[in-house]
């Protein structure tokens, strides 16, 4: 056989060699593109899960976007309804659950290959209570479970009831009497100068979670029947010290030690209180109140036409059951998980140098199992912040005169605002 000797040209070599090179690079974009997905939130407490499972799983991209305010579920609905720049994955807060559960655009976690009614077991009851549509679909998997809890100043304890270790004071708070007594007695032995509760919020918001709705019917529950007198004698009895809900003088009080008690949920110790009292370290403790409940709480869900729904639940998946990840979030963040089966783990052993030692884990842990089972309406934060506050305010400055007048004006609201219901 002949050989035949081929010359080419540098100009002949640039040119294949750009042939070869613009075949390659779309394809190599394509291949990253495959391993993108994109979470929205609206807060950027997703940033460390995120890290985390990007350091897991190297070949995996996390494009986060955090759309804080008030125009984050309004910006959500529409870019899953016009499918423009739609995330793969996304955060839904506790307020906007029931708003959001039968949206067709959350994607089915029931169905196979997800089977995640398989894994929600591994959840407390309340948390699981708002995850499923009103089929029975699981649509969205809450990380974070929000028992609440009486935090106490430990000084302030130790001052007027003798004592600052946990069990003695939650028998000494179990009922709302038991307060407005200390309360009194507190504010006249501290010239005025220290009250029980920084506000009427204190009170409302150790029932947070009672659904209005149920059946298309507007229903008035009797605890919040019960708030309506407790917050009148709350004020009559001198026992708030009439700070504006989230206002600086709530924040002060923290820290001067004007308020002995402080109702709230577990996201409260860090973003509550060591954001407004960083200097009062190891001067809090934790106590059970006259009543279990749950406050807030985050839910994340998938969009029904992502096309990236591997990827999707392999980010879900992690972020709510991969207890190694859990456990790293749970001690380095303060943060306490939706699982049980993590917190049991932690719960011995982890403490909180803020809560003066304090096993908050096992505390939170209990709370936890007995914060009642709600099934949250779209009516509730509506009907909640936008009436029922309102006129508790009004019934408190004795504008509304009578409880019954004050029932009324808010059968009378309702009907107005959601003219579907019905209203007895």
């Amino acid at each position: 056989m002949k050989k035949f000797k081929l010359n080419y040209s540098p100009l002949a070599l640039l040119l294949c060699l750009a042939i070869v090179l613009s075949g390659c690079q779309p394809q190599a974009m394509a291949d990253d593109a495959d391993n993108e997905i994109t979470v929205w939130s609206f807060t950027d407490e997703a940033g460390y899960a995120i890290e985390k499972f990007e350091q897991k799983y190297p070949d995996i991209k996390v494009n986060f976007v955090n759309i804080p305010g008030n125009f984050y579920i309004t910006k959500l609905k529409s870019a899953l309804q016009t499918r423009s720049k739609a995330p793969d994955v996304f955060m839904i807060e506790n307020a906007n659950i029931r708003e959001m559960i039968d949206v067709p655009y959350l994607q089915n976690l029931s169905e196979a290959p997800y089977n995640a009614d398989d894994l929600l077991p591994e959840q407390y009851p309340f948390v699981q209570g708002n995850e499923k549509d009103s089929e029975g679909n699981v649509k969205a998997i809450g990380y974070q479970a929000t028992p609440g809890a009486i935090y106490y100043r430990r000084d302030l304890a130790k001052q007027y009831l003798g004592t600052d270790d946990p069990e003695k004071v939650s028998a000494q708070i179990d009922t709302w009497d038991k307060i407005f007594e200390i309360g009194e007695r507190v504010q006249q032995e501290s010239g005025n100068k220290v009250h029980a509760l920084a506000n009427w919020n204190a009170i409302l918001n150790s029932y947070d979670g009672i659904p209005w709705v149920k059946d298309g019917k507007f229903v008035m529950n009797e605890k919040y029947l019960q708030v309506l007198d407790l917050v009148r004698e709350a004020r009559q009895r001198k026992v708030l010290a009439e700070f504006e809900d989230g206002s600086a003088g709530v924040a002060a009080s923290m820290q001067n030690g004007g308020v002995m008690f402080y109702p709230g949920a577990t996201w409260a110790l860090q973003y509550t209180f060591k954001a407004n009292a960083p200097d009062t370290a190891g001067l809090w403790g934790l106590a059970q109140g006259p009543t279990g409940f749950s406050a807030g709480g985050t839910y994340i869900a998938m969009y029904s036409n992502s096309d990236k729904k591997d990827l999707a639940w392999k980010f879900i998946k992690f972020y709510n059951f991969d207890h190694e990840f859990l456990s790293e979030l749970a001690r380095e963040q303060d943060y306490f998980t939706s699982n049980m089966v993590v917190n049991d783990q932690l719960a011995q052993t982890v403490t909180s140098d803020y809560l003066g030692g304090q096993k908050h884990f096992e505390f939170f842990s209990e709370a936890a199992r007995k914060v009642p089972v709600y099934e949250r309406t779209k009516y509730d934060t509506i009907i909640n912040n936008d009436i029922f506050k309102i006129v508790l305010q009004l019934y408190l400055n004795n504008d509304i005169q009578t409880k019954e007048e004050a029932v009324e004006r808010i059968k009378r609201d309702v009907k107005l605002r959601f003219p579907e219901l019905e209203v007895e």
